[in-house]
C-alpha cells in the first residue's frame, strides 16, 4: 500500500497562507497517484505558555497519536510525510523508526527546514540547536528517502551529515490551479509581487524604485502605495492566478532592493519559493534574484530573467522586445502545464522509490 500523512490543522486564518496550498496540492497529487491519506488530528496548542512538564506531556500525547495512526503501515508499504509536520515534536523520529522496523519505507517531502534557517542566522541558542537536532536532523537521518527542493539544498544537507544517497531533487514545486486560472500577462503591464508583504519579511516592497509600475497582492502590506505601486489586497490561492495582472512576477525576499538579504533573503540560496510556482503556473514569467537556487531553473527553461538588484528591473524590461517577451511567455506556458499536472512531485517520488531512473 501507498500512504501519506494528512494532518488536520484548524488555526483560524491559516487558509490564506501559501503553506497550506503547497501541502494540499501534494495531497491531491498523491491521491491521484494511488496514495491513501492517513489523517492525523491533533489540535494546536499554545506551547509558548506551557511549562516544561506540560510541553513534555504534549510531545508524548502527539507521539501516541502518530503511533496509533501509523500502526497499519508495515512491510512493503510506502509512507510520504510532508515536513515539517504542523505540530512539531521531538518524538516523531521514534514513531518513524517503529514503522521502518515493521518494513515500511518512509519518505520525507521537504517544504521548509528550520535547521537550515538556523544555520543562516548563526545566532541560534544551544537549547534551540538541541531541539532542532531532535526534531529535524534525527528524523532526516532515520528515513528511506528525502525529496529536497534543489541541488543547493541537497549539498547543504549533505554537509550537515545527511546521506546524499537518500536525497532526491524535486526541481520546483507543482501548483494546481483550476483550468481557467491564468493571469493576464503582457509586456507593458506592471511587475507583480505576490505573497507575504509584512515588513519583517518583505522590507524591499516598501522601497520599490520608480520608473516601473508594481502590482502587489498578499497579506500584511502596511504602507501607503506610491504612484507607481498599487496594492490589490489578498486572495485565496486558487483565485489569485486569475486576478493577477502583470508582465513578470518578482521572486525576492529580504530587507532591501539591492540584494536579497537577511534570513529570508539568504534562504533563497537553498529554497524553492512557492510564489515562483504560483507565477509560472499562472502563465506569468518570472524575475528572480540571480543568486537564488531557483534562478538556474528559470534561465534554463527560458521562462524569465535573473537580476542582481530590483533597481535593474526597469532597464532590463525595457530591453526586452515584444517578440522576445512572447517567446518567454510561450516557454512559461509549457512549464505551467507541468506544474498544473503535478509532474515534478510524481517524478521525484518515482526516483525515490526506484520506479524511475
Amino acid at each position: 500500500m501507498k500512504y501519506f500523512t494528512k494532518e488536520i490543522w484548524n488555526e483560524e486564518g491559516y487558509q490564506r497562507t501559501a503553506g497550506i496550498k503547497a501541502r494540499d496540492d501534494v495531497d491531491t497529487i498523491l491521491m491521484k497517484n494511488g496514495y491513501e491519506g492517513i489523517e492525523i488530528c491533533m489540535p494546536a496548542a499554545d506551547r509558548e505558555g506551557q511549562n516544561l512538564l506540560q510541553k513534555a506531556g504534549y510531545h508524548f500525547r502527539l507521539s501516541r497519536v502518530w503511533d496509533e495512526c501509523l500502526s497499519a503501515v508495515g512491510a512493503g508499504d510506502e509512507l510520504v510525510i510532508q515536513f515539517p509536520i504542523v505540530n512539531h515534536s521531538v518524538l516523531l523520529a521514534g514513531c518513524v523508526r517503529k514503522a521502518r522496523k515493521r518494513g515500511a519505507k518512509i519518505i520525507l517531502l521537504i517544504h521548509d527546514l528550520e535547521i537550515l534557517r538556523a544555520a543562516i542566522r548563526g545566532t541560534t541558542s544551544r537549547k534551540e540547536k538541541i531541539r532542532l537536532r531532535l526534531e529535524e536532523e534525527t528524523l532526516l537521518k532515520n528515513c528511506d528517502g528525502i525529496i529536497v527542493h534543489n541541488s543547493s539544498m541537497k549539498k547543504k544537507l549533505a554537509s550537515m551529515g545527511i546521506p546524499a544517497s537518500v536525497m532526491t531533487v524535486l526541481g520546483i514545486f507543482d501548483y494546481l490551479i483550476p483550468e481557467a486560472g491564468y493571469a493576464r500577462t503582457q509586456i507593458d503591464l506592471p511587475i507583480v509581487i505576490a505573497g507575504a508583504l509584512r515588513p519583517h519579511k518583505a522590507g524591499y516592497a516598501y522601497h520599490l524604485p520608480e520608473g516601473i509600475r508594481f502590482n502587489l497582492y498578499g497579506v500584511g502590506y502596511e504602507a501607503e502605495p506610491q504612484d507607481n505601486v498599487k496594492y490589490w489586497g489578498s486572495f485565496e490561492p486558487d483565485r489569485l492566478p486569475e486576478v493577477m495582472e502583470g508582465s513578470f512576477g518578482l521572486v525576492w525576499d529580504g530587507e532591501t532592493t539591492t540584494t536579497c538579504s537577511g534570513t529570508y533573503g539568504e534562504y533563497l540560496r537553498i529554497n524553492d519559493p512557492h510564489k515562483a510556482s504560483l507565477y509560472l503556473a499562472s502563465g506569468m514569467p518570472v524575475i528572480i534574484w540571480k543568486e537564488a537556487a531557483l534562478a538556474d531553473y528559470i534561465i534554463r527553461n527560458g521562462c524569465g530573467i535573473a537580476v542582481d538588484s530590483i533597481e535593474e528591473i526597469p532597464s532590463r524590461v525595457k530591453e526586452i522586445t515584444p517578440e522576445e517577451y512572447e517567446t518567454i511567455r510561450a516557454n512559461t506556458m509549457k512549464i505551467a502545464a507541468r506544474l498544473r499536472g503535478g509532474r515534478y512531485t510524481v517524478r521525484a517520488l518515482g526516483k525515490v522509490i526506484g520506479r524511475e531512473e
